[in-house]
């Protein structure tokens, strides 16, 4: 029963076969579908936007072409009247009476009024009444021959007047002084106010040089609003400013309003560009370009106008993305109940007591898919399989012990053995043959210690002792090696794992002191480091290097390497020793090579274990 409930708890712990497929699969869904609507309204809405903001450039670049045109026209009449030989010849002329220049006066206004460019449109409703596209004015200086004839007070319609009645004009003044060669404004004409657009240019004589007159070219800005009327906008509107920043025409501001304070220049520099400023609280894109004569010609529109399909279509985006989520998650669902019910009935059908001991067979299930059906009748060959193997595998277990215990009744009696080296023993006293007799003293140490009747385990006292027999048959072999053991009596009762320390120096002697003729020291010494006892062989051989040989330990773990000559290398004996030693202790324990200036210095790490009574 506790077994059942631990169990219990250990699925509870786990995540469903259905679980574990479907949330993954259903949030790369999700996750899919959330970034293509993301990208794809982003994109909409870009494209919406840059759409709406092209069109309003388109309206701008529109209305500046048109007045642009409109300009160059009236630069152009006045370049056309300055460069006329003879309208020059009219105006320079000469009369001894005044009488004589009437007909040049005639046909002087004959032709600026062919020049006015005249039009049959009205908007006066009254068909025989025309109205002039241009008014186009000579102001004469003195040294005109028609200055006599000219009219006294200017007034600004198509015709020749006398120069000055414009002397107190901001304008004329900026063309005598050479300031500007051409200058415009804008002003109101006539009783009813016309709003107008002039520009003037100095008409200097092509013989002398010397000034003789101001062409004048003005225009209704009746012209400009038609231009205005043909780039409508949705949101927004357009204003020509000159370069004073004094309203030309506007549908929002006054005639000769002026804007240099407004907040829509706050931000303007340049002859072109689009910025966004703040106006009453809300954003608007001012976007400008400046004409030849330095007037600019601005378009505004709300910022908001160009976003205004923003929330539309992130809506859309949003319910598309819904359903698709909502479809997806029902064809998910169904697709992976179809998969995961049958893998779970095989999990459910496994787990029972009856089929994992083979008391009963994989029950047959039928799901329709060719993979979950195949898995099913796989695992059921598997699960019989596996039971023939266990019960192979079990009988081969069987025979090989047998034959361990027949080769070990096959061994040498120890018993046989320490009888026959005592009565070798024996007759080497009795020869007198006192070097003989400790050999074999020392050698039935080495074999009774070492054979330690079959046990992996053994005190310290006992490890020395093997160990002492052993380098004391050595000394009588080579009689420059001289030994050192350094044991504390408290520790002599702990247990260490058996023939842990002969193997090493063996290993010293054989490798280390190989070609040394004298001065062949080995010590062997123990302490405690908390929880752990520490058994040191030091040899003052040829030495390693200490770092390679913990790295071939750790490399060759589980793995058999002949010694290649070096002193205190991981040959068979030394990695037995270390792999002996973390089969009974754990990983944590076993072989420690540490670096020294001479010779090689080998750490054993045990538990601390009391006694042979608690290993």
């Amino acid at each position: 029963m506790m077994a059942f409930m631990k169990r219990l708890r250990k699925q509870r712990g786990r995540t469903s076969l259905f679980s574990r497929l479907s949330v993954p699969i259903f949030v790369l869904i999700v996750t899919f579908i959330a970034l293509f609507s993301i990208a794809s309204s982003y994109i909409l809405i870009r494209v919406q936007n840059d759409h709406t903001r092209q069109m309003a450039e388109q309206s701008m670049k529109f209305v500046y072409r048109n007045v642009r045109y409109q300009f160059d026209t009236m630069s152009n009449v006045a370049a056309f009247i300055l460069a006329n030989q003879p309208i020059e010849n009219m105006i320079e002329r000469t009369h001894r009476e005044p009488y004589e220049a009437v007909d040049d006066l005639f046909a002087l206004q004959t032709n600026l009024q062919s020049l006015s460019l005249l039009s049959l449109v009205n908007d006066l409703g009254v068909n025989d009444v025309t109205q002039q596209s241009y008014t186009i004015s000579l102001a004469l200086e003195k040294e005109s021959g028609l200055y006599q004839l000219a009219t006294d007070r200017f007034y600004p319609t198509t015709g020749v007047f006398k120069a000055d009645d414009l002397q107190n004009e901001q304008w004329f003044h900026s063309l005598a002084e050479g300031r500007q060669q051409t200058v415009w404004w804008g002003q109101k004409t006539g009783r009813s106010g016309v709003q107008m657009i002039f520009s003037a240019r100095k008409k200097t004589s092509i013989k002398d040089g010397r000034t003789i007159g101001t062409v004048i070219v003005g225009a209704d800005t009746g012209s400009i609003k038609s231009v205005f009327s043909n780039a409508p906008l949705e949101k927004g509107y357009h204003l020509l400013l000159d370069e004073k920043d004094n309203v030309i025409f506007s549908e929002r501001f006054s005639f000769l309003e002026s804007l240099a304070e407004h907040p829509i220049l706050q931000d303007v520099s340049g002859l072109s560009g689009s910025v966004v400023t703040k106006v009453d609280g809300e954003k608007d894109r001012v976007m400008y370009e400046t004409l030849d004569n330095g007037w600019k010609v601005f378009t505004i529109v709300p910022e908001s106008h160009f976003g205004q399909y923003t929330l539309l279509i992130s809506a859309i985006g949003a319910i598309t993305a819904a359903g698709a989520l909502l479809v997806a998650g029902f064809w998910l669902r169904r697709i992976v109940v179809r998969v995961t019910v049958p893998i779970t009935r095989l999990v459910n059908a496994i787990q029972r007591p009856e089929v994992v001991e083979f008391k009963e067979p994989l029950p047959e299930q039928r799901s329709g898919i060719y993979e979950v059906d195949e898995l099913n009748q796989k695992f059921a060959s598997m699960l019989v399989t596996i039971r023939g193997l266990i019960e192979k595998s079990f009988a081969e277990e069987m025979e090989r012990r047998e034959l361990q215990l027949e080769l070990l009744h096959a061994q040498i009696n120890p018993h046989f053995l320490y009888n026959t080296l005592d009565l070798i023993n024996c007759r080497a006293l009795m020869s007198g043959d006192m070097e003989t007799s400790q050999i074999v003293r020392s050698l039935a140490n080495v074999f009774r210690f070492g054979l330690n009747q079959g046990q992996s385990l053994i005190s310290l006292g006992d490890e020395v002792k093997q160990v002492e027999a052993y380098l004391h048959i050595q000394q009588m072999m080579l009689e420059q090696l001289q030994v050192d053991i350094q044991i504390p009596d408290n520790l002599l009762s702990v247990t260490v794992v058996h023939l842990c320390l002969q193997p090493l120096a063996e290993n010293a002697i054989v490798h280390g002191f190989a070609d040394q003729p004298a001065e062949c020291r080995l010590t062997i010494s123990a302490r405690v480091d908390g929880t752990r006892l520490i058994l040191r062989v030091t040899d003052n051989g040829k030495g390693c290097d200490a770092s390679q040989m913990n790295r071939e330990l750790k490399e060759q773990a589980g793995e058999h390497s002949s010694a290649n000559g070096k002193s205190g290398g991981t040959g068979y004996g030394t990695m037995n020793v270390h792999r002996r030693i973390q089969l009974h202790c754990g990983q944590a324990y076993g072989l420690r090579y540490i670096e020294v200036e001479h010779g090689t210095c080998v750490d054993i790490l045990l538990p601390l274990r009391p006694s042979l009574a608690a290993p």
